[in-house]
């Protein structure tokens, strides 16, 4: 990679040093001039392709990414050849949010086509002599070409690591506590049926019972269960099960004297522990292909470590975007964790963060993801979760890392707090822009006096 980079650079000031002074200054010229114009027209285009137009729906994000364009043509074609490496790097930051995102490199080529396209007839509709012409659109194309060129191969770079860890985690999901998952999972499930046979049974209703899909089985399944079992067809067969039990659930609940009728009703629970007893044996066959694997757990906290957040959040941004379901992060931090480490010692500190990585466990669902950020740093990803059910989550944590009791090693009891900064995904597809809110907000509870929840409020 860094000897292609040099290539690269090496051509670009080529370029810039074989150009006429005044061809530059007039594509530099030009590009202030109309770039507002281009970056206007190329989105109107480009967001015409349904591919494109999933990533780019929100107002916001367009706004954003039209003044991202407009700049970037500036720099690009005003380029000198001392802000060359500086212009190659934005280049590769560029298809570091493009692979983040998940806008594929085609996509992105096929934009710059359109650019180049739009600049055309911009050109020749300047006040310039045919040659001056033909010197400012052979320089555009070609500056354009080699920041594409650039984007392009840091894309894929990018995008080749992100594959790689996107199956390192679904290797380490699978091999993480497979038993003590398939238990919890179990007993979710058959809770949930429970539940429903009972009131079924009772009243001849299901009352405000959730669909399967719906159930805390459903969603740590749709979150996790069908990403960790990816490519087996075992878990095609559950997905398949839960949409068609789903289907007669929701056409007796709409008919609400439906389970009157006996033999109805019996139909109905025959057909309730039918699909239960299918995905029970189908998920216990797929935990028992796999065994515990720790590699990217925390050896500390036995959290995530930072290691797969990319491929989690990617995943979660574009199923909140597709399903428009909420989704939201906390961004958590230990209150004067350096005072205590620097007064009791590293053991004190590591019982501590031992004791409060067990709160959050024991305080998320299943379907959430729990990661140790780094240090006394802590990130949680809250999938399918209101605004308000976020801040009660939060509050939840907060009491219960106050009651924790842990003793320094004279005997006296440490005092625990947290502070916790919380922001609600708002469409944009970056996910770093959702961790930047949680931390935003974080610092606003730290200069509220720490121990306390705060939430990111767009400015």
């Amino acid at each position: 990679m860094e000897t292609y980079l040099q290539t690269v650079r090496d051509e670009w000031i080529q370029l810039i040093n074989d150009t006429d002074p005044r061809v530059h200054q007039l594509a530099t010229d030009i590009a202030s001039e109309h770039a507002l114009i281009l970056s206007r027209e190329f989105y109107s285009i480009v967001l015409a392709d349904p591919n494109v137009a999933e990533f780019l729906t929100t107002e916001q994000v367009e706004k954003q990414l039209r003044e991202a364009l407009r700049r970037w043509l500036i720099d690009v074609l005003s380029c000198t050849t001392e802000q060359v490496e500086e212009q190659m790097r934005a280049q590769q930051r560029a298809a570091d949010v493009h692979a983040r995102i998940g806008i594929s490199v085609d996509l992105v080529e096929m934009g710059f086509r359109v650019l180049k396209k739009l600049l055309l007839p911009v050109i020749n509709s300047s006040p310039h002599s045919s040659e001056l012409k033909l010197g400012i659109y052979h320089y555009a194309i070609n500056s354009i070409d080699l920041a594409m060129e650039v984007m392009s191969r840091a894309y894929v770079f990018s995008e080749n690591s992100a594959a790689k860890e996107d199956e390192n985690y679904r290797i380490f999901s699978l091999m993480e506590n497979a038993e003590e998952e398939k238990e919890r999972q179990t007993a979710a499930l058959l809770t949930w049926e429970m539940t429903l046979l009972y009131k079924v049974m009772l009243d001849s209703s299901m009352g405000n019972s959730r669909p399967l899909g719906r159930s805390d089985f459903g969603l740590w399944f749709s979150h996790k269960g069908r990403h960790y079992f990816s490519g087996i067809a075992e878990a095609g067969h559950i997905s398949r099960l839960i949409q068609e039990f789903d289907q007669i659930f929701y056409e007796i609940r709409q008919s609400e004297q439906a389970l009157n009728n006996k033999s109805r009703r019996i139909k109905f629970l025959q057909q309730t522990r039918d699909t239960l007893s299918q995905i029970v044996t189908l998920l216990r066959e797929l935990f028992d292909e796999v065994s515990r694997h720790e590699v990217g757990m925390d050896v500390l906290t036995r959290l995530l470590n930072r290691r797969f957040l990319p491929t989690i959040f990617k995943r979660e941004v574009i199923h909140a975007s597709r399903a428009g379901t909420p989704l939201s992060t906390l961004l958590i931090d230990v209150d004067k964790f350096k005072q205590i480490n620097d007064t009791w010692g590293h053991n004190t500190g590591d019982e501590i963060l031992r004791k409060v990585a067990g709160a959050f466990y024991d305080n998320v669902r299943t379907c959430d993801y729990v990661f140790r950020y780094g240090g006394d740093e802590f990130l949680i990803v809250l999938t399918e979760i209101t605004e308000a059910d976020t801040l009660r989550i939060a509050e939840r944590i907060r009491r219960r890392v106050e009651k924790i009791k842990v003793n320094a090693p004279t005997g006296e009891l440490i005092p625990l707090s947290l502070s916790i900064g919380a922001a609600m995904f708002n469409g944009h597809p970056d996910y770093e822009r959702l961790i930047q809110a949680a931390d935003e907000a974080l610092y606003g509870a730290k200069r509220r006096g720490r121990n306390c929840v705060e939430l990111w409020k767009a400015p």
